[in-house]
């Protein structure tokens, strides 16, 4: 019953992000995330404490990137992080694979050199973070993924998460960091009158909550 209400509260809360602009859509964007973290507390016996944890860092990312005026990028994507990191820890706890723990390790450092590397005199903290969070998400797919047949809502979600992230890096990117040229079909499909980041974006973090509650995590 109590997931069936939070299903049908975050179908509206959906229709109204993918329909309005405004304040209207902005109060329901972040509404539908403090409804995922309400369903883990409601559910919180049978609720993983990195899943909640992490739910909790998804909170307050979206209050500096999307509540919050003007924008902080840089704290958001460090309360990401913080929620990458949770679920990569839960995952860990679930595999305990040293391999696949140390090859995170080994991704997030190629990413971060990667990073200087391409960018050199612009670099930044936000840039840093930003992919280090995007090859932590990258991992956990991939971690997830080993065990499809017991954490199919986790998997699902990692790669929703994954497609929103790919759009709004690629947003932020253009011009400050890569030059995509307007006019062109990716600046097009970037910036397009539809938020297509939020298409794939709620109904990950819906599914994610589903995974934190037993009996839910493993189907």
């Amino acid at each position: 019953m109590i997931t069936g209400i939070y299903l049908f509260l975050e179908t509206i809360l959906y229709a109204i992000i993918i329909t309005q602009r405004g304040e209207l859509q902005v109060a329901a964007s972040y509404i539908s995330i403090l409804c995922c973290f309400a369903y883990l507390l409601i559910n919180i016996r049978q609720c993983d404490g990195f899943i909640l944890g992490a739910s909790a860092c998804t909170v307050m990312a979206d209050y500096f990137l999307v509540v919050h005026s003007p924008i902080q990028r840089l704290w958001g994507m460090v309360f990401f992080l913080g929620a990458q990191t949770l679920y990569a820890l839960r995952l860990h706890f679930w595999q305990r694979n040293k391999l696949l723990l140390i090859l995170g390790f080994v991704l997030i450092g190629a990413a971060l050199g990667i990073t200087v590397v391409i960018l050199r005199e612009k670099t930044d903290a936000l840039a840093l973070i930003s992919l280090c969070y995007y090859a932590n998400l990258a991992m956990n797919i991939v971690v997830a993924f080993t065990k499809w047949k017991s954490c199919k809502l986790l998997c699902i979600g990692f790669v929703l998460f994954l497609l929103c992230d790919t759009v709004i890096g690629l947003q932020v990117a253009s011009g400050a960091y890569l030059p995509i040229a307007e006019g062109s079909w990716l600046h097009n499909v970037l910036f397009m009158n539809f938020p297509l980041a939020w298409f794939f974006y709620l109904p990950s973090q819906v599914l994610l909550a589903l995974s934190g509650v037993k009996n839910s995590a493993r189907t």
